[in-house]
């Protein structure tokens, strides 16, 4: 649990000693979950901040695929400190799950005496926003080709590939319908900008693929 916690943004620089002194200290609440269980929904939610030990979570927003969560992933933040009578999003598991939950007064008595924790949740904070900054930017694309391009850019490794591509949820992700994606799909393969196989996308000229 510690190696787990001291990888995340929240405990970087934080000794495994000290993580293992937190967990005692304010009694966190570890939770596991099945398969379809929704953890936290618009109506029914904590404020907690909670760290994903294990299993996978699928983040939406109505019909859409907002993200996915996995082992070291955290979330809650958005709902810790404000009184919304609403959670933004339903974080369901995708897999068995098993989550650590800080309670609204253990991690403000964190960041108010830890140095390292407060910075550390102040730039976790600013990385979600450029997320969602990102996020609002590719959904504001007018273009499905665009959307696909920026999304398999993103994604890529360094050999140009997009490995283990489940196409429904990058159709959810993107906002476009399934058909949409595989038109594009075909699209980009046809003039040689990518090339589809079983395991996933390979790109094949990233300079077209980018381009508006």
């Amino acid at each position: 649990m510690a190696e787990v916690l001291g990888a995340t943004f929240l405990f970087s620089g934080v000794s495994s000693e000290e993580i293992t002194g937190i967990i005692r200290e304010f009694s966190c609440e570890e939770k596991s979950y099945l398969k379809g269980e929704v953890i936290f929904s618009p109506e029914r939610f904590e404020r907690v901040l909670g760290v994903v030990l294990s299993g996978r979570i699928a983040v939406t927003k109505g019909r859409l695929s907002v993200s996915e969560l996995s082992r070291g992933s955290l979330f809650g933040a958005a709902a810790l400190f404000n009184n919304e009578p609403e959670y933004a999003s339903t974080l369901t598991a995708k897999t068995a799950t098993t989550v650590l939950f800080f309670s609204q007064e253990s991690v403000l008595t964190l960041i108010n005496r830890d140095e390292r924790i407060r910075m550390n949740y102040i730039r976790y904070l600013s990385a979600r926003i450029r997320f969602l900054s990102e996020k609002v930017d590719t959904l504001g694309e007018i273009s499905s080709e665009r959307k696909l391009g920026r999304f398999l850019l993103k994604n890529a490794d360094d050999n140009g590939r997009v490995n283990g591509c489940n196409f429904s949820e990058i159709a959810g992700r993107l906002g476009i319908g399934r058909a949409s994606l595989y038109r594009e799909l075909t699209k980009l393969e046809e003039v040689g900008v990518i090339r589809k196989d079983r395991s996933g996308v390979e790109i094949l000229d990233s300079e077209k693929l980018s381009q508006p």
